[in-house]
């Protein structure tokens, strides 16, 4: 009788591990912010990012790698992308060991009039600026620091690069910037 019930269960168990291999797979999450820009079209085999929640998005050399990190700020209101940046070329190549850090402040108008007025308001009254061109936004300026600004239909953007090979970087690809 045991030697039956033991036939029995041993003729079932390759039966249960072929229903076990046959379950369908895991489903992967999918991310529900895009940062990689599949819609933003650069030049030179530049690579993209593409906030969308924050409407901008810009072009970056193809060897960067970088972690972004956000965080939200109260003065001024709204939001901080940081961005720790690695020029990933071989050692004894042009750039190798470049890095920097860059902050793209998004950030509300609030009741400014123009970008001049919210920078003295939220930046510091008396500040030097000077004219830029960014992008397609509406007004740019530079401050002596090297900050920029930018006027978008709906947010001030503020762009800060630390390290001077990524500014470098940053300056020359200015016009491929995008507001929404």
């Amino acid at each position: 009788m045991r030697r039956l019930v033991l036939l029995a269960v041993l003729s079932i168990l390759p039966l249960a591990g072929c229903s076990l291999a046959a379950s369908p797979p895991t489903p992967k999450p999918v991310p529900t912010i895009r940062t990689e820009g599949q819609d933003v079209k650069c030049a030179g085999g530049d690579h993209g990012i593409e906030e969308v929640q924050f409407g901008w998005s810009w072009c970056y050399p193809s060897t960067w790698k970088f972690q972004e990190r956000l965080q939200p700020t109260s003065a001024p209101a709204g939001v901080d992308a940081t961005f720790d940046i690695v020029n990933d070329v071989p050692s004894g190549q042009a750039g190798s060991g470049d890095f920097g850090f860059l902050i793209v402040g998004t950030y509300q108008i609030g009741g400014a009039a123009d970008l001049k007025a919210w920078v003295s308001t939220n930046i510091g009254a008396g500040e030097q600026l000077t004219p830029i061109s960014w992008g397609n936004s509406r007004d740019a300026e530079q401050d002596a620091r090297g900050r920029r600004f930018a006027l978008t239909d709906s947010h001030v953007v503020e762009m800060d690069v630390r390290g001077d090979a990524i500014a470098a970087e940053m300056a020359k690809r200015l016009a491929s910037w995008k507001f929404n």
